[in-house]
């Protein structure tokens, strides 16, 4: 083993080396803590503009990446509440069809099973009511007790709901006559046939998780869009609202807002917003993307700055500004940002009224820091 005396040299070499690595890294890293002091780049001036921040009075309209949706409200899925082959599709992609029509016609051993259901629960129905008619003519001498009368009436209620129990499950297949095997699904609404996913002798099962068949009015349709959390104060349920989509520029189509969310998704820091949005020629189709116009019922008092000023990279927003105790230094200083307003951006933390920041040429003064 060699002699510790003998590593030492060794040791003070790696270690020297370690720091003068270490001092090159930090050397090369951007100094931008200490800003940019302007006595001192006087150049640099002739690049920039240099602002106050104001507090200003508005009245806000939100734009919004937005897209168009089904109108739940008016929209049916249908699905087959029993295991069954499909006899017969009776409407195609695009049909109108009314409230009531049959769409779909099933065969199925569950509606022989409930026919002969229907067949014994009558039965047993009008026995039960002979039986309380026998009863009410022997009470009358006295020679049934007020107990079994009871009974004997309870009975002849039962079998009588069991009747209307069968026939409520035979009229949701659209069985009326009780001697057809073909279950029929019907539309509940009026609409138009805009998703099939279904064929005749296809076998369909009431745990499916595909809806067989979907009718939609798009008449009305919605918008949803998501709204920064810092801007839901701004948006309101019943506050007008404007939709335009690429396919027809020249359009407006209006509506309002119909819902506001109700929690923050954790990443996004934004909350669902969904417009009702007449659609009487039926131009906005589900799933295109549009721009959103949402504007607010009241006047905003906030801070406004160009949105040129705004430096973003992801998640994190920032501006040039004067340091509050070195009014001729300035630094990149973290803000909080809303959206775009009448050509600015809001800004609701970072910044106060009467804080100097650069409004034009923020990225090259950002370099300048950075390269210094």
């Amino acid at each position: 083993m060699r002699p510790v005396w003998l590593w030492l040299p060794l040791l003070l070499v790696g270690f020297a080396s370690s720091c003068s690595k270490s001092e090159a890294e930090h050397k090369d890293e951007p100094n931008e803590n200490e800003g940019l002091d302007f006595r001192n780049h006087q150049e640099s001036l002739k690049y920039v503009q240099i602002e106050a921040v104001k507090q200003v009075t508005i009245r806000p309209s939100l734009n919004l990446p937005g897209k168009i949706a089904f109108d739940e409200d008016h929209t049916q899925r249908i699905a087959s509440p029993i295991d069954g082959r499909v006899h017969a599709v009776l409407h195609k992609l695009g049909d109108k069809v009314k409230a009531g029509s049959p769409l779909i016609e099933l065969t199925s051993p569950q509606v022989a099973q409930l026919e002969s259901d229907l067949r014994k629960s009558e039965e047993d129905a009008t026995v039960a009511k002979k039986a309380l008619d026998r009863a009410k003519a022997l009470q009358a001498d006295g020679a049934v007790s007020a107990k079994e009368f009871a009974q004997i009436e309870a009975d002849q209620r039962k079998a009588e709901a069991e009747v209307s129990r069968v026939k409520s499950q035979l009229q949701v297949l659209g069985i009326a006559d009780h001697a057809s095997i073909i279950a029929s699904l019907s539309a509940q609404i009026a609409g138009a046939v805009v998703e099939r996913n279904v064929l005749p002798g296809q076998e369909v099962r009431a745990d499916a998780a595909q809806a067989l068949m979907t009718l939609s009015d798009l008449s009305t349709v919605w918008a949803m869009a998501e709204v920064y959390e810092a801007d839901v104060a701004l948006v309101d349920p019943g506050d007008p609202a404007e939709v335009k989509v690429p396919a027809y520029p020249d359009d407006i189509f209006k509506g309002q807002v119909a819902y506001v969310g109700d929690t923050v998704d954790p990443t996004s820091r934004t909350v669902k917003v969904r417009m009702s949005i007449a659609n009487p020629d039926f131009k906005l189709k589900p799933d295109m993307f549009a721009n959103v116009k949402i504007d607010a019922a009241e006047d905003l008092k906030t801070i406004m700055v160009p949105t040129a000023a705004v430096l973003t990279n992801g998640d994190r927003s920032e501006v040039v500004a004067a340091s509050a105790d070195k009014p001729d230094v300035f630094k990149l200083r973290p803000v909080k940002i809303g959206s775009e307003l009448e050509g600015g951006v809001r800004i609701y933390e970072g910044l106060k009224e009467g804080d100097r920041i650069i409004t034009k040429g923020a990225l090259f003064m950002k370099q300048e820091i950075r390269d210094q």
